[in-house]
C-alpha cells in the first residue's frame, strides 16, 4: 500500500488502499497495536522502526543506484572479464614472455569472474613452466594443472559450504588456543 502511494509499485492507489486495508491495516489494528501500547519501550521501539524504514525508503529513491566510480569500476571489470575470454594467443605468449607468472597471477581473477575454464584452455599450447607451488606428480601440462585447480576449486567450495560435523557428545566450539585467561573464577583456555 505504502508502495502504491509513493509511486515505487505501479497498480491502482484505490486497490493499494483496500487490499492494504484488508491484509495489512486490520492484522496491524488487531494484533499490533495492542501489543505496543501495552509496554512503552515497545512503542518507542516500534516508532523507531517506522521511522528507520521511512528513511531507507527516502535514501532508496534518492541515492543513484551506482555512482559514476562504480560505473567506471563496472566498466573496468567487464572489460577485464572480455579480455580473459577473448585474448589470442599471440598476445597471451607476449605477456607470459614479459611475466613468466602472468598466467598464475591472473588465475585467481579469472575464478571470481566465472572465466577459468576459458582461461586455463587459451594456455594449453604455450610453453610454461610449472609454479613453484604445484606439486603434480608427473610433467606438468596445462591440462593436468587445469585438473588439479578444478579439483582444488571443488574441494574448496564443498568445504566451505558443509555444515561442521557434531561429535556425539562433545562440544565443538569456534576460537583459537594459544594464550588467555579465563576471568573470575575461570579457567584457562
Amino acid at each position: 500500500m505504502i508502495g502504491s502511494l509513493i509511486g515505487a509499485i505501479k497498480i491502482p492507489k484505490l486497490f493499494a488502499t483496500i487490499w492494504g486495508g484488508m491484509f495489512g491495516g486490520m492484522p496491524w489494528a488487531l494484533i499490533v497495536l495492542p501489543a505496543i501500547t501495552q509496554n512503552e519501550v515497545y512503542l518507542i521501539t516500534y516508532i523507531i522502526g517506522v521511522i528507520s524504514i521511512a528513511v531507507l525508503i527516502l535514501f532508496a529513491k534518492i541515492m543513484p543506484k551506482r555512482t559514476p566510480f562504480g560505473n567506471e569500476i563496472l566498466g573496468k571489470l567487464r572489460g577485464f572479464k572480455r579480455f580473459l575470454e577473448t585474448a589470442e594467443k599471440p598476445q597471451l605468449e607476449a605477456l607470459v614472455n614479459e611475466n613468466p607468472e602472468y598466467f598464475y597471477n591472473i588465475l585467481p581473477y579469472t575464478y571470481a569472474l566465472g572465466v577459468s575454464e576459458v582461461w586455463m584452455s587459451q594456455f594449453e599450447t604455450i610453453a610454461m613452466q610449472a609454479p613453484g607451488w604445484y606439486g603434480g606428480y608427473s610433467t606438468f601440462s596445462m591440462h593436468e594443472f587445469n585438473h588439479f585447480m578444478n579439483d582444488t576449486m571443488k574441494s574448496a567450495q564443498s568445504a566451505m559450504s558443509s555444515s561442521p560435523s557434531s561429535n556425539s557428545g562433545e562440544s565443538s566450539g569456534g576460537g583459537s588456543s594459544g594464550g588467555g585467561s579465563g576471568g573470575g573464577g575461570g579457567g584457562s583456555w
